[in-house]
């Protein structure tokens, strides 16, 4: 369940969507609660649960090797939980924000369907977390969807 702050200005509050991952509650908490203690703006937070999505009927896709976290595939989803209206963000949960999120979201720019960070990273180890095998994607730990 999402988390609703006041909104005073009248505006929308930003949308983010946190990846969530019962092995990882400590990280989501922590990313909920520094985007809310950094936030200068309103914002709506809603964690990205697989079981919840399964229960609902919006995710069926069988668990696979490559996927280290229950949200490795769910965070394609942000933009349909988002309603396809206006921008949302998409972080994983292991984010700590030490600025204001508001300035990350002002950032956005309709010339593009989708927004991500991304950074050049090559692992050296062949497993990660929980010793999930390590599989090499292209970046997207922060992607920021267009809406339609």
């Amino acid at each position: 369940m999402g988390s609703e702050f006041p909104n005073v200005a009248g505006e929308e509050p930003i949308r983010v969507f946190i990846g969530y991952d019962p092995r990882e509650d400590v990280a989501y908490q922590v990313c909920r609660r520094s985007l809310i203690r950094r936030s200068s703006v309103p914002l709506s937070v809603h964690p990205i649960r697989q079981a919840d999505l399964r229960a609902a009927g919006l995710y069926w896709r069988p668990c696979g090797p490559t996927e280290s976290t229950e949200f490795s595939f769910t965070r394609f989803l942000t933009p349909y939980l988002a309603g396809h209206r206006g921008w949302a963000l998409f972080v994983d949960c292991d984010f700590l924000f030490l600025h204001d999120p508001a300035a990350l979201f002002a950032l956005r720019d309709p010339s593009f369907a989708v927004m991500c960070v991304h950074h050049d990273y090559a692992p050296s180890e062949t497993t990660k977390m929980d010793g999930a095998v390590q599989t090499v994607y292209p970046p997207q730990k922060l992607v920021l969807p267009r809406p339609l």
